[in-house]
């Protein structure tokens, strides 16, 4: 079984930066600039511009060709690389993402985009990504769970108060199981799917580009049929063993959108009340979640 909570830290880490840039640059042609921008200050890779090759060199038409870019391209390389083949570049193409981690990460950050972006653009902040997937998840369901148990007003955080959850308390990093880890991916993808954003022309871009990038392949799979096929609302409460782990379903699902459609509401509202959470309690992880994003 691959590590479903390295997993998770790549999908946050990588939701730090990349839902913003699809949120405000449309879509996957959006990531595709960013991913070129990345690339380049990596230090061995040109431009991309949109969803075609303005410019190129032999690297670059092959990490477009990698990461989706539309069937016009593969025509376009032929004209800028001196009539290199795709198979000829798909060579280099696969020693790049290897000798190139930053590459790879930037990759890794398409699919980031895919669950995170939103029409608002907000993405998770970098100090709290930083703090890893369930330190960050965890760390906010307790501030919550807390509040909400204390009979407080309504949570106000900031930045600098999203911090991993005490020891003991059922929501640190260390009470979590590699089965809770996936349960949250599985709720933060399922989230993302309510409006129907994830399309199948983005997915299939992204998980190519993981494949070249050196996901395992257990993983690749996964990824795929969540994707694909995200998971139900019911699917998710049966993974809720405790109230702890309840809160934190929902907090995950929470901070991988914006409510700001109909079909987002809904879908937390329906996951918030089959949890049979408290609707106060869900207002607090509304707001914690808040503070998480930028």
């Amino acid at each position: 079984m691959f590590n479903a909570k390295s997993l998770l830290d790549a999908l946050i880490s990588a939701g730090s930066q990349a839902g913003s840039q699809v949120g405000q640059k449309g879509g996957l042609g959006g990531m595709l600039g960013g991913l070129a921008e990345q690339a380049q200050r990596s230090g061995g890779i040109g431009g991309l511009a949109g969803q075609i090759l303005t410019q190129a060199t032999q690297g670059v038409g092959d990490a477009a060709r990698q990461t989706g870019v539309q069937q016009g391209a593969s025509d376009a390389l032929g004209r800028m690389t001196g009539g290199k083949s795709p198979d000829q570049l798909l060579g280099q193409a696969k020693g790049m993402f290897n000798s190139n981690p930053a590459l790879a990460t930037a990759v890794l950050g398409g699919l980031g985009a895919l669950v995170f972006g939103t029409s608002s653009g907000r993405a998770i902040a970098g100090s709290a990504a930083k703090l890893g997937g369930l330190a960050l998840i965890g760390g906010l369901a307790y501030k919550a769970y807390q509040n909400h148990l204390a009979g407080k007003p309504l949570l106000e955080m900031k930045q600098q108060d999203v911090l991993p959850a005490p020891a003991g308390t059922g929501f640190e990093p260390q009470a979590a199981s590699d089965a809770a880890a996936l349960t949250f991916i599985r709720a933060m993808i399922a989230a993302a799917a309510a409006d129907g954003h994830i399309d199948d022309q983005e997915r299939a871009a992204i998980l190519g580009g993981l494949r070249e990038a050196g996901l395992d392949g257990e993983a690749q799979e996964w990824l795929a049929k969540e994707l694909a096929q995200p998971a139900s609302i019911d699917a998710l409460v049966e993974a809720a063993e405790s109230p702890q782990l309840a809160t934190q379903i929902y907090a995950a699902a929470r901070i991988a959108i914006n409510p700001d459609n109909q079909a987002e509401k809904d879908f937390l509202a329906g996951l918030a009340g089959s949890l049979g959470l408290d609707a106060e309690l869900v207002a607090n992880i509304d707001a914690a979640a808040g503070a998480a994003k930028v």
